[in-house]
């Protein structure tokens, strides 16, 4: 009888241990499958934050694409807005005034959309004045007599002795010797407080004035001068011509002179600006 309730008892505790396994492995098992559940939500989640980012980041660059293409538009607008008022402008000139040789650009680095252009005339010569003012003003308009030009282009009609106007400067001997560049070399020499610097190119003199007072020195101008000829030429000229440069440039200066002869016409353009002027004679027609 003992041996069979101890038997029993045995039974029993084999039978306790085979259920304590199986719900720790039926635990186990759920423990597994709730952690694969958070793994696929979290994946889930990941790739929607991904696609999120991804749109987002598109949307930007488009808009981003669309703001730069937006920015160049206006600014080539802009161009063309400038380049149409000066044309707009010559355009009546050369009905106002038939045969004058006429720039087609203005020079200017900026203020074109505030270009403003005054003219007078006469039997003996047509004097043509560029200015920038506060706005766009019409062809002549009163106003503008009260503007600084920074550009005077002129011509005088028949004339019977062009040399006399153009103070073309023949090649100078005798005097210290300046190089200019590795092929240029002019002359110098001081009067009346001044130094002068000169160099001739084919039919041009070209002549810089330096202020001694000033402390001002001659050969960076000139150097300047003879690049922005190598750079820009100009006006075709049968008769000898000449530039004439002072040091310093200054908004109504007008410290560039240059001076040709056409036909029977003798021209002269002055301007605050030495590379306004060459832009400008470039573009002459």
């Amino acid at each position: 009888m003992k041996k069979n309730r101890k038997n029993l008892a045995l039974l029993l505790l084999a039978a306790s241990l085979l259920a304590g396994c199986a719900g720790q492995s039926n635990s186990q098992s759920s423990q597994s499958s709730q952690a694969k559940s958070e793994k696929k939500a979290e994946s889930k989640a990941s790739s929607k934050s991904a696609a999120k980012s991804a749109a987002s980041s598109a949307v930007s660059s488009t808009k981003s694409s669309s703001s730069q293409a937006s920015s160049k538009s206006a600014a080539s607008s802009s161009q063309r807005a400038d380049a149409n008022r000066m044309g707009t402008l010559t355009s009546q000139l050369r009905v106002k005034l038939p045969g004058m040789l006429l720039p087609a650009a203005d020079g200017l680095g900026q203020g074109s959309s505030n270009l403003n252009i005054r003219y007078t005339s006469s039997s003996s010569q047509n004097v043509v004045y560029y200015s920038v003012g506060n706005s766009p003003l019409a062809l002549n308009d009163s106003r503008i007599a009260s503007e600084k030009p920074y550009a005077v282009l002129t011509e005088k009609k028949n004339v019977a002795d062009a040399s006399s106007l153009i103070n073309y400067q023949e090649p100078k001997t005798g005097l210290p010797a300046v190089k200019i560049a590795s092929n240029v070399t002019g002359t110098e020499e001081g009067a009346a407080g001044s130094t002068y610097l000169q160099f001739n190119q084919g039919q041009w003199s070209f002549v810089v004035r330096a202020s001694n007072v000033q402390g001002q020195k001659p050969l960076p101008t000139a150097q300047k001068l003879l690049s922005l000829y190598q750079q820009y030429g100009l006006p075709d000229t049968a008769a000898k011509s000449s530039v004439q440069v002072d040091v310093g440039e200054s908004l109504g200066s007008l410290n560039t002179v240059i001076t040709w002869a056409k036909g029977s016409s003798v021209y002269q353009l002055k301007a605050h600006s030495t590379e306004t002027a060459f832009k400008m004679l470039k573009s002459l027609s």
